[in-house]
């Protein structure tokens, strides 16, 4: 098992757990283990739930399962409300531990309850899809949608503990197992060369989700983060580069009605943003042209843009979007990037 620590000076530290099995005997059961005496209120997917072991009774359990719909509904005023409701009609007290299990919507809108309840109780997350493993575990980041944006409320509320079994996304669907892969060549790109050249060489067993490149990947990715996290834990500097291919990627899910996957959009937004940064004079075109290879070897072709001016309305509403300025995110070379102050005008149309 490998364990990671992020620890921000200002901040509550997380740590986090990866090794496939760790959670073979459910989650139920990791629960009694780890917080023993203590109720904890496991907030599963119900689409995961069986398979994670989050129904029936563990020995050293104390507490219950509450099931919700995940997706991107879930992550609303409505449903944070319901299940805080229900945690409330549960006996959640300030003693309690909540544990959000499956992909990212269930723990941005479980990580915002745990921090609204009675102002603040623990927070444990189980990701049970590569994209949140990777991309929302850690760094405390929790919202929930409105209609004008994504993830435009929510709060800062780390989890203590963060639990990830790769062995859980063996039956990941296909399309959700390439999202996870976008935000992981996120990463590659803009802040690990490493972590780029370990794509490049294990593509094909990645694709195959062999459980060694898969884990290395995990590990790379969640470590780069908590580096950027540490330094910056409010995001008011470097941890904006963790937002590369975000600023269009979140516009082209919003305008997909979310039908467009979050990774995938996110490597789209990449493409533009590699396009953004050669116009620029920030990115060699050497550089430009491997990135977009790695792109294209994990099936992520560049795709024409269409619906320009809607696109512009929710790209001037990103939370990135400062007195009118967009502070973009744009890679400078391999496992480099670096944010640049424009117009969403002229981040949306480089050319």
């Amino acid at each position: 098992m490998i364990e990671l620590r992020c620890a921000p000076a200002d901040g509550r530290p997380t740590l986090v757990r990866i090794g496939s099995g760790i959670l073979g005997d459910g989650v139920l059961a990791a629960a009694g283990q780890r917080f023993p005496g203590r109720r904890t209120f496991v907030v599963a997917d119900r689409s995961v739930s069986a398979a994670t072991g989050c129904v029936g009774a563990a020995a050293g359990h104390a507490g219950a399962t509450i099931l919700v719909d995940g997706g991107e509904p879930l992550k609303s005023f409505g449903g944070v409300e319901d299940l805080l409701r229900r945690l409330v009609r549960a006996g959640a007290d300030r003693s309690s531990v909540l544990v959000a299990v499956g992909g990212g919507s269930v723990g941005d809108a479980v990580g915002l309850a745990a921090a609204l309840l009675l102002r603040g109780v623990e927070l444990v997350l189980a990701p049970t899809t590569l994209l949140a493993m990777v991309d929302s575990s850690v760094g405390g980041k929790t919202a929930i949608n409105l209609p004008e944006g994504k993830n435009l409320v929510g709060a800062y509320w780390p989890a203590s503990e963060v639990w990830i079994d790769p062995g859980f996304l063996a039956t990941l669907p296909e399309n959700e197992w390439r999202s996870g892969l976008g935000e992981v060549l996120k990463v590659a790109i803009g802040l690990d060369a490493e972590l780029f050249e370990h794509c490049e060489r294990h593509a094909e067993s990645l694709l195959a989700r062999d459980v060694d490149a898969t884990t290395t990947a995990i590990t790379r990715s969640i470590a780069a983060k908590i580096s950027v996290v540490e330094s910056d834990p409010l995001e008011t500097g470097p941890r904006r580069l963790l937002n590369l291919g975000h600023t269009l990627g979140h516009a082209l899910e919003i305008a997909s009605d979310f039908s467009i996957p979050h990774g995938i959009a996110v490597a789209r937004g990449l493409h533009h943003a590699i396009d953004v940064a050669t116009t620029a004079g920030k990115l060699a075109a050497a550089d430009a042209q491997r990135i977009r290879k790695l792109l294209a070897s994990f099936g992520f072709e560049p795709a024409p843009l269409t619906g320009r001016q809607a696109l512009l309305q929710l790209v001037e509403r990103d939370k990135k979007v400062v007195g009118g300025q967009l502070h973009a995110v744009l890679p400078t070379g391999i496992g480099s990037s670096a944010t640049f102050r424009m117009t969403p005008a002229a981040f949306l149309s480089p050319r």
